[in-house]
């Protein structure tokens, strides 16, 4: 190979190294959005996917992946606060604390750095604004219980878009709420120039730049690709970029219940909307994508890998399809026929979900039992999570790290780190 021609190569892959080490200081991606799947492990991807005919989910086309450690700062199983904490600020905290060092002391989150650095931001959960996730990037508390303090720091947070469910921490007690301050949270984001809108049309038909959903369980509830594709519209229109967090909640609680049914509802949701990003991303350019979990739940384990098509057929959680049983509990194949796919139940199955004293438990169980899935516990494990990532920057994101590393490299990668340093 000419002397010259070697010359070049090496000079290129120098560049090209620059450009992709964290802290470049001409960032490729002027916005990020970081999925967090809640409880969210390998093996609820692994039956998700298994639930889709065996195709892989978005999250798991897009082209850089890795394993993600989630320990709390003491080197224990982490929960919901510690690890948002961890996502948020680039540091391991306490269990229950949000965005705040073991000694109380305040610690910046990405979502304040890309806000002090005029880009826009979002939050967007199907918990409720004031759980730990969401939390931990935009407010500060000594203890996740901290609801009505939290609620109040989170309305005047700043952020551009916030949405997610339910709103009795914004209300006083004397319109319904929880709130003894007296304080109205909702009135008082009006004031402040939020479009406050409660169901999925009134999303779709919002067009206001600030806006809050405060949305509740049902039919008029929007999906998160719904909040995904209202949100990123808005926020794409600040000439600085962007920075969007986004929770799905659901996959933990239901894994907290052992439901295999809800636990690959609520991850296949969460893939829709990953998937409705990673095409905005593709359209815009400069957007990186990030998914990860705060933790794993419920130590899902697959028994017999050839058994997991069953869970092909569910259209309900196990909670759902108790709620349908009627009072006798006599329509329990046609329930399980209805909402899980299963045609053939036993008489064994059936006596089961008959006589249980939780018949949603029971009724997870059978699901369990025939798609080959053992759980090892109710809580939270220590079990790696996933990692994946599109757009650049997404390099950074491959191979094994730390999750205080990721909020880090995605800082980077957007220009508003250093981050947690």
């Amino acid at each position: 190979m000419p002397r010259r021609l070697l010359a070049r190569l090496l000079l290129t892959a120098v560049v090209l190294a620059a450009l992709a080490a964290p802290g470049s200081a001409a960032p490729a991606a002027d916005s990020a959005i970081l999925f967090i799947g809640d409880g969210m492990g390998p093996v609820q991807i692994q039956v998700t996917r298994a639930a889709a005919g065996g195709d892989r989910l978005a999250m798991e086309t897009l082209p850089f992946s890795g394993f993600a450690t989630t320990i709390n700062v003491e080197g224990k199983t982490t929960d919901s606060a510690a690890a948002g904490t961890a996502l948020a600020t680039g540091h391991k905290t306490n269990n229950g604390m949000i965005a705040e060092a073991p000694d109380g002391k305040r610690l910046a989150t990405i979502l304040e750095r890309a806000r002090s650095m005029y880009k826009a931001t979002g939050v967007i959960t199907t918990d409720s604004l004031w759980g730990a996730t969401p939390a931990s990037f935009a407010t500060h508390a000594e203890s996740r219980g901290m609801s009505a303090e939290i609620a109040a720091q989170m309305s005047r947070s700043g952020a551009d878009v916030m949405l997610g469910f339910w709103k009795d921490q914004l209300l006083p007690t004397s319109a319904g709420g929880k709130r003894t301050d007296g304080r109205d949270l909702i009135a008082e984001m009006q004031k402040a120039g939020y479009q406050v809108v409660y169901t999925r049309d009134e999303l779709a038909a919002a067009r206001s730049e600030k806006l809050v959903g405060l949305f509740e369980d049902g039919a008029t509830a929007p999906s998160i690709s719904d909040m995904v594709s209202a949100t990123v519209k808005r926020l794409s229109q600040n000439p600085k970029g962007f920075f969007l967090i986004v929770e799905g909640a659901r996959t933990d609680w239901f894994s907290h219940d052992n439901d295999p049914a809800g636990a690959v509802l609520a991850t296949r949701e969460l893939d829709a909307a990953i998937a409705t990003a990673t095409d905005f991303a593709r359209e815009r350019g400069r957007i990186l994508v990030v998914v990860t979990a705060d933790h794993e739940t419920g130590g899902p384990v697959v028994t017999d890998g050839g058994k997991l098509g069953v869970l092909s057929g569910v259209r309900q959680s196990s909670e759902e399809m108790a709620g349908k049983l009627s009072k006798e509990r006599d329509n329990v194949g046609e329930v399980l026929r209805l909402g899980a796919g299963i045609a053939d139940v036993t008489a064994g199955e059936a006596e089961k979900i008959h006589t249980a004293e939780n018949p949603s438990s029971a009724i997870a169980a059978v699901i369990s039992a025939r798609a080959g899935i053992s759980w090892t516990t109710g809580g939270h494990t220590a079990n790696r999570v996933r990692v994946f990532a599109f757009g650049p920057g997404a390099q950074q994101l491959s191979g094994d790290l730390d999750n205080t590393e990721i909020p880090k490299r995605i800082a980077d990668s957007i220009g508003v780190g250093p981050l947690g340093k």
